[in-house]
């Protein structure tokens, strides 16, 4: 079975991902005092930890789109990719907010190019993997088109 795994990134803006983090380093200094405090460490793996991606089965032609909570335990569906009829490559702008305590606003922005497969009626669609440039993503996306949609090569 030739699986490819594809991570998408942390599921939490980098924000939240760096809270879970002081969540653990507080629950690990503080369980000297007290092991109640050991209770920090499981929201903050959630937070620091979890992630996105998506699997793709060649063999079988088939996608699952996943979370993987605490970096671990992966959830998702196994979708046919018979179901599914186009790729479609886009560019995806994210903003994450946060203000400081004397009410300044700090943006990050996180801008990438998504490969994306769309169902046949438009509607849904799945991330299929995410690059940093177009040519990556078009060579990725003639490759997964041969191998999933049994389209022929464009000569």
């Amino acid at each position: 079975m030739a699986l490819i795994n594809n991570n998408h990134g942390k599921f939490f803006s980098p924000q939240q991902s760096y809270m879970g983090y002081i969540f653990i380093a507080c629950g690990i200094f503080a369980c000297y005092y007290s092991l109640n405090t050991l209770f920090l460490i499981i929201p903050g793996g959630f937070l620091a930890f979890t992630y996105t991606g998506s699997l793709i089965d060649t063999d079988n032609k088939r996608l699952k789109p996943y979370t993987a909570y605490f970096g671990i335990f992966k959830s998702g569906k196994w979708i046919e990719a018979n179901q599914f009829s186009r790729f479609k490559i886009i560019k995806s702008n994210r903003t994450y907010t946060s203000y400081s305590r004397g009410g300044v606003r700090l943006d990050i922005n996180n801008c990438d190019l998504r490969l994306i497969l769309l169902k046949k009626e438009g509607n849904k669609s799945v991330v299929v993997n995410l690059f940093s440039n177009l040519e990556d993503a078009q060579k990725e996306m003639e490759e997964l088109k041969r191998t999933l949609l049994n389209e022929p090569d464009n000569i």
